[in-house]
């Protein structure tokens, strides 16, 4: 009986579980938070580059129809002669 008796009472003073899995799944969502966090951040820096690199700054295309008749033009010239 004693030795139940002294098993009991060890249970009564340790930490409750449920608190400590409380406090673990605390750090497990803050962590996983800062992951996520950083992983956006990584991922809005390379939308920025990728943006910076494909500015849409450049002289204008030419019409469809001009570069056509050159393109045709040129070949017909390189093969006449």
């Amino acid at each position: 009986m004693n030795a139940r008796n002294d098993v009991k009472r060890l249970s009564d003073q340790s930490l409750d579980a449920r608190l400590v899995l409380a406090a673990a799944q605390l750090r497990f969502a803050a962590r996983v938070d800062f992951l996520v966090a950083r992983w956006l951040e990584r991922c809005a820096t390379n939308v920025e580059e990728a943006q910076r690199l494909f500015k849409t700054d450049r002289k204008p295309v030419r019409k469809f129809g001009m570069g056509v008749s050159r393109v045709a033009c040129n070949s017909s010239r390189s093969e006449a002669s």
